[in-house]
């Protein structure tokens, strides 16, 4: 009976708790946005602004790439990684794979979005930043917010070089553990153009491979295992060069059906040592892992 009554006094606590808005528990377990809705109104921007296209890119350029920000109230470890790409004359845009906020409410989307923003005081150049959702961009009704500031998650970007070379880069929403059925239909139809590009990189929130740091069964952890081989397949049938992605806050490398899997530190302000990922593309790609505090 004593054992009841912590459970009932456990309950109530939760819901107390969830009432709160920095403190959403519900918001955690039950996701309330959805997949194919929301890849619906990626792809609806898409066709009315169009895609981004990045022109007059020397052959030979850099992109950097983070993930796992997990902003609070406090931006400034995204804001050093926008301004460390920016005063590089090397790099051309930067990636954020999912996961801007931390917690409920628009604040850290403000936060986000007011470090990508271009300060000439301490910025060289006005490289774009290039977000996706990620499944704390999901939990508590956020998803909105991600919208109202970043308006897509499913969007292609072409990068054109000065010699001629096309590269193309394609970034999804997996932020509820699924790239969803018409986010693959999509997916597939920009990769059957694969051959009019020298590279081709595809950018997804959540990592693929279940390894001992990554246990986690939550529904956000990983694809479902069909569409994980189905996925998997795609790419390496379309040549992709590397795909790109976050979530379990280490880094690590994996190497599938001749495709490159790449994921990102986290950038929290919580990391001892947060890292960001450099890529570069030359006559080959080749890429390295950097420390934020070593800049």
């Amino acid at each position: 009976m004593k054992k009841l009554n912590y459970i009932i006094l456990l309950a109530l606590g939760l819901i107390i708790i969830s009432s709160c808005n920095r403190l959403d528990i519900a918001g955690m377990v039950i996701n309330r946005s959805d997949t194919e809705e929301r890849v619906a109104d990626w792809l609806d921007y898409d066709a009315q602004n169009g895609m981004p296209i990045i022109n007059e890119v020397p052959d030979n350029y850099t992109f950097y790439s983070c993930s796992d920000i997990h902003i609070n109230d406090d931006n400034s470890r995204f804001a050093k990684y926008v301004t460390i790409e920016r005063n590089d004359p090397e790099a051309a845009f930067s990636i954020i794979a999912g996961d801007l906020a931390n917690e409920s409410g628009e604040g850290p989307f403000i936060l986000a979005e007011a470090a990508m923003a271009f300060n000439p005081d301490i910025h060289a150049d006005n490289d774009p930043c290039f977000p996706i959702i990620g499944n704390h961009d999901v939990y508590f009704n956020c998803a909105d917010f991600y919208k109202q500031h970043f308006h897509t998650s499913t969007y292609a970007v072409t990068v054109n070089t000065v010699g001629g070379y096309k590269d193309l880069y394609l970034f999804l929403d997996s932020g509820n553990g699924t790239h969803g059925r018409r986010q693959l239909d999509w997916l597939e139809e920009q990769l059957s153009h694969r051959t009019d590009y020298r590279y081709c990189f595809v950018i997804s929130h959540n990592w693929l491979f279940r390894t001992t740091y990554n246990y986690t069964t939550t529904p956000a952890a990983n694809l479902p295992e069909d569409e994980q081989y189905a996925f998997m397949d795609l790419m390496s049938q379309n040549a992709v060069d590397m795909v790109v992605m976050g979530h379990f806050h280490y880094r690590d490398v994996k190497t599938f059906g001749g495709v490159k899997y790449v994921m990102t530190d986290n950038l929290n302000e919580g990391k001892e040592a947060p890292s960001y990922l450099v890529v570069r593309c030359a006559d080959k790609i080749t890429y390295e892992y950097r420390l934020l505090d070593n800049e």
